[in-house]
């Protein structure tokens, strides 16, 4: 009875190991404010750390008082940062990426993903219309590089872990 309760434990703490605790917890993401003429915009990713692949993101506009703006003609681009030298990184010749987007819920909150191919600094630039007035907006952000996908590995780890404990509990209960 004790080696199957000790079995069933080791196969939960396996699977409950196999999810990041981040996963778990609650994230704001990333969030950057700037003001200009009449109206504060608002960046929030979903993501607390940026990192290269799509990330989702929302575009808010509101007044001084926190109301919603009504924005025309709103265009946003994504591109590296190109006043540093980057190297041989391909991205000196690539065009800024148009973004689509979806209107929000409410006046002046928009949605939509980019795709951030390189690792280093990007800016989000918002051009608009506020009040027939044409606006910009940059949003200066760093990107980290993604990294290696560790999940796969690690359940492999512990699978084979749980075969070699269930296997010396085995062992040990035919000994005795």
């Amino acid at each position: 009875m004790k080696l199957k309760y000790l079995k069933h434990s080791l196969f939960a703490l396996l699977l409950i190991s196999s999810f990041p605790i981040t996963a778990l917890a609650a994230s704001t993401g990333t969030q950057i404010t700037k003001e200009a003429t009449e109206v504060n915009a608002t960046l929030t990713f979903e993501k607390e750390e940026l990192k290269t692949g799509d990330n989702a993101f929302t575009l808010s506009f509101t007044d001084e008082n926190g109301n919603p703006v009504f924005i025309e003609n709103l265009m946003v681009t994504a591109d590296m940062d190109r006043s540093e030298d980057m190297g041989n990184d391909g991205m000196d010749k690539k065009e800024p990426k148009q973004l689509d987007l979806q209107k929000g819920s409410q006046d002046g909150v928009y949605t939509g993903q980019v795709d951030l191919t390189n690792n280093g600094k990007w800016i989000l630039a918002t051009n608009f219309d506020l009040e027939s007035q044409p606006q910009t907006i940059d949003f200066d952000f760093e990107v980290k590089g993604s990294g290696p996908n560790w999940l796969i590995p690690g359940i492999f780890g512990g699978v084979i872990l749980l075969i070699l404990v269930i296997a010396v509990i085995n062992k040990k209960s035919k000994k005795a």
